[in-house]
């Protein structure tokens, strides 16, 4: 049902039922439009915190994926190499039944050196950090929307593949704001541009909404495969030819999906779950059975999704679990965007 009412609110759903069920919540969008303003002014109200040191924002004005953590990851990475010393702030989303903070784990374990403070009041988090993690930045992951705190650089990454699904704000599109607030943003970074036909229609609706915004592009490339167990790096060729069987739990598994095909794997059967999906044995069952009764011995799957599955080791006897980490390269605008980023950071 979930998958069913994303794909309307996405604008694929374009039969009549899909139509009708958009216009009966389309009420609700205004209602929702209605609190954010609300919930904005009165955070107004009670004050912005302005951090000691310069604070990057990394949001996106859709639910679902539109690559922010590989962005943050990159960018954490570039300043890292660059001298700043960065802190990187993420709310920390936990499934109620597993207790397990999917992206803090993954980032945790992609950028080791750098501090990631999880918890949805960032500005309690900065002031906590202020006297025992020294830093030169701030890198806080989905706060587009988040009122309390003052940001210094507000970057928001679209899907250009969909970048505003059908155009109404949730609960009956995907849209957290009114397109208009695109007009806060300092840049834009359109990702998965390597899947997309419409990249200059895009850039010209953008530049229209905020014509002082930087615009940037970027793909997404697959890193080396790597064992979900032990960390072992698999030869390039491992998944050449193997029948395979794909899995994942994010905010747009398509482009997983796509990220395995561009690498020529051929996955005889593709698993999807909703974003931040707890596992739990019964779906760990479901697929090794698949896999079993067809003879294929390999499994694929996100890092986000590995930090989730390493309690099931017992269930992939005899099958062999990996993952393919997705890393962001930026294609247009990087040299611009690093000016902006260090005018910023030498404050």
């Amino acid at each position: 049902m979930k998958a069913y009412l994303l794909s309307i609110m996405k604008g694929q759903n374009t039969s009549f039922i899909g139509q009708l069920i958009m216009y009966l919540l389309v009420p609700f969008s205004m209602v929702y439009e209605w609190g954010v303003v609300c919930h904005r002014n009165l955070c107004r109200l009670k004050g912005i915190y302005k951090a000691p040191k310069p604070v990057i924002s990394i949001g996106n004005i859709t639910v679902g994926g539109t690559g922010k953590t590989p962005l943050v990851i990159w960018l954490a990475k570039n300043l890292q190499n660059k001298g700043f010393k960065s802190i990187v702030l993420i709310r920390g989303y936990k499934p109620q039944i597993s207790k397990i903070s999917d992206e803090v784990d993954m980032l945790n374990e992609q950028i080791p050196y750098i501090p990631v403070l999880a918890g949805g009041d960032r500005s309690a988090n900065i002031r906590e950090a202020e006297s025992t993690l020294p830093a030169d930045v701030y890198i806080c992951d989905d706060a587009f929307q988040h009122w309390p705190l003052h940001r210094d650089l507000n970057i928001v990454t679209i899907d250009a593949v969909n970048p505003f699904g059908n155009g109404y704000l949730l609960p009956a599109g995907v849209l957290r704001e009114p397109l208009s607030a695109l007009r806060r943003a300092d840049v834009f970074i359109l990702t998965k541009t390597s899947a997309s036909k419409n990249i200059t229609a895009l850039t010209s609706r953008l530049q229209k909404l905020n014509p002082k915004a930087l615009i940037m592009e970027s793909i997404y490339k697959s890193g080396a495969t790597i064992d979900a167990f032990d960390g072992t790096i698999m030869p390039p060729d491992f998944l050449n030819q193997k029948r395979v069987v794909g899995f994942c739990a994010i905010g747009d598994p398509l482009s997983f999906e796509l990220t395995l095909k561009n690498s020529s794997v051929q996955a005889v059967k593709f698993f999807t779950y909703m974003d931040h999906h707890a596992y739990n044995a019964g779906d760990i069952r479901h697929m090794t059975a698949y896999c079993r009764s067809q003879q294929i011995e390999v499994l694929v799957t996100t890092h986000k999704d590995t930090v989730k599955l390493r309690s099931f080791k017992s269930l992939f006897t005899g099958l062999r679990l990996v993952y393919v980490p997705v890393q962001l390269e930026i294609t247009k605008g990087a040299d611009e965007f690093f000016e902006k980023i260090s005018s910023i950071c030498l404050r």
